[in-house]
């Protein structure tokens, strides 16, 4: 790369950091601050930040990582042809592995990602194909005798897809885009040392000529040099620091080390021929790239809230500390008034001291933080129901009913990150499979319970596939106290029809599902299998008009239904398992 290209590239990156800070940096700033529940200035009186803001987030946080992850897979790799039906199932198997046993997807997307997402309004994630080996000792018997030797070798620690959430502060993006399709380029900073920059070299990645380097020291007023980062280590330490940016355009990557050397300049290394970003917004703003977060959408009510919190306790700090009128001329001062112990005041008239009295606060005051917090809630949606909250004298489907409609505004959000960031993620890591995966892999999903060991070789991941996510519904807890409810309606109305009298083994599938929707394990180990085998018994003595055969069924029901109200009313109380 000839240097007028290079300085070129390193202006676009400076002119997409500066609007990017310009517009953005203390916006983020005070998200965070008020996250974190902290004051901007110190005033004289009280500094509470009610941490109304932190809980909301919280909430959020936890309702969207259980309906994303509650159940696995997260993603169903569908075939398309019916040839590859077999193929498709190992995929996903696979994809399942890689998401879990490898990346902790819950924790990068339910947990990090999120957390950019609701506080910044912007989470952003980077996905590619890493290789990470180590040289490891073991012990080794010489021969067949009972010696044991030290020997080393090198093993595979990683050769799997990674994804890596990027902070937004390290991101940068064309200013026209709004979004990472639109963009013409975007990319991000990060620090490497010199022996992982080395390896890179080794690998033929990377082309760096070390004698016109040095590490980083923020000569551009970099925030992490500036702090002491970068001189902790000295010139041709393997743990020295430098900063490596990483640009991408849809069909050109090139890494720029210490905003002066290019290490590396190539075409997309990636067959699916994208950039390797991923963003997903809290609320999309028309024709923006950043989204908007919760402390953002709650800043003017939390502000107000905070008001009103400090000027009770300062009005109830002034009721406290008293004022006194004096007379003029009679003898006693203002030290005379500290409140001691048994201390006594002198006077010659009772009307030399006056205490000057103030009204008890007003109960309006009290009432005004509460239409507050229910701004703040109807704002995002994040409802009393929502946080396992319930009223008292209230019934099990009054309460799944305002559950479900609370659970509409998260619909929104989860659906969002579903379609911009795991399902692309997913597609992005088979595509990295299909390129990279290169011998055949042996892996077991430690799943509950753990599954068996299965193989999958490089042939078996190749084809075009169709993915889609398949984890738990939206409506986390309400569905699935509905689903119990009407599976116990089900097998009311079955116990009822003389057809299922007569065929018990239907009627004990049905029985399964009852107990599989009442979250019961091990469900088959409880059905009586051994009644398959009995003759078939006269509707009389199965459940239908016979003599014992109703009052058995409506028992059997009812056992159940009193079973399931159980579990309704403590999830109601104790907020489900949220």
């Amino acid at each position: 790369m000839v240097n007028q290209e290079l300085e070129q590239i390193l202006q676009r990156i400076s002119d997409a950091e500066q609007y990017r800070d310009a517009n953005y940096a203390e916006l983020w700033e005070d998200c965070y601050r008020r996250y974190r529940s902290r004051v901007r200035e110190r005033r004289e009186g009280s500094n509470i930040f009610v941490p109304q803001t932190f809980m909301q987030c919280e909430v959020i946080k936890a309702r969207i990582s259980e309906s994303l992850f509650a159940s696995r897979p997260y993603i169903a790799v569908l075939p398309r042809e019916g040839k590859d039906t077999e193929q498709a199932q190992k995929l996903q198997t696979l994809l399942d592995w890689q998401l879990n046993e490898r990346m902790d997807l819950t924790r990068i997307i339910g947990e990090q990602v999120a957390d950019s997402v609701i506080i910044y309004g912007t989470g952003i994630v980077y996905t590619t194909w890493q290789v990470k080996k180590r040289r490891i000792k073991s012990w080794s018997r010489l021969g067949n005798t009972p010696l044991k030797r030290v020997q080393e070798s090198e093993q595979v620690l990683w050769d799997d897809p990674v994804v890596s959430p990027i902070p937004l502060a390290d991101f940068f993006v064309d200013r026209e885009a709004d979004s990472i399709e639109r963009a013409r380029y975007c990319g991000h900073k990060e620090y490497r040392t010199r022996a992982q920059l080395q390896a890179l070299c080794d690998s033929g990645a990377y082309n760096i000529d070390w004698r016109m380097l040095q590490p980083y020291d923020g000569g551009r007023g970099d925030a992490f040099a500036a702090a002491g980062g970068a001189a902790d280590f000295a010139d041709g330490d393997e743990n020295a620091l430098y900063l490596v940016h990483h640009y991408w355009q849809d069909d050109r990557h090139v890494v720029i080390v210490n905003r002066e050397l290019c290490a590396c300049d190539e075409e997309n290394p990636f067959w699916h021929g994208q950039k390797p970003y991923d963003k997903c917004c809290y609320v999309q703003l028309p024709e923006q790239f950043y989204g908007m977060g919760v402390p953002e959408i709650l800043a003017g009510l939390q502000d107000e809230l905070n008001t009103g919190r400090n000027q009770r306790i300062d009005y109830n700090s002034l009721a406290l500390r008293r004022m006194w009128k004096l007379r003029k001329g009679c003898g006693l001062t203002a030290r005379d008034l500290v409140w001691r112990q048994n201390g006594v005041l002198s006077v010659e008239n009772m009307d030399d001291v006056q205490e000057i009295n103030i009204q008890d606060i007003p109960a309006a005051a009290f009432v005004n933080e509460g239409n507050i917090k229910q701004d703040m809630q109807d704002v995002t949606g994040c409802q009393d129901i929502i946080m396992g909250l319930s009223y008292q004298r209230e019934t099990a489907t009054t309460t799944m009913t305002r559950d479900n409609n609370a659970s509409l505004r998260f619909k929104v959000i989860v659906t969002a990150m579903v379609k911009d960031m795991l399902v692309p993620v997913a597609r992005k890591c088979v595509s990295l499979d299909q390129q990279f995966m290169s011998e055949k892999r042996a892996m077991r999903l430690l799943n509950a319970p753990a599954a068996e060991l299965f193989e999958i070789s490089p042939d078996e991941v190749a084809g075009s596939f169709d993915l889609m996510y398949c984890g738990t519904a939206i409506d986390a807890l309400a569905n699935k106290e509905l689903n119990k409810e009407r599976a116990l309606q089900a097998y009311s109305l079955a116990l009822r029809d003389s057809a299922y009298q007569q065929d018990q083994p239907a009627r004990l599938r049905l029985f399964r599902r009852v107990l599989e929707a009442l979250e019961i394990k091990d469900a088959d180990a409880l059905l009586p299998e051994a009644a398959l085998a009995e003759p078939q018994l006269p509707a009389a003595d199965i459940g239908g008009t016979g003599a014992g055969g109703a009052p058995a069924a409506a028992a059997l029901a009812g056992g159940l239904r009193a079973l399931l109200g159980k579990r309704q009313t403590a999830a109601v109380k104790g907020g489900g398992n949220r």
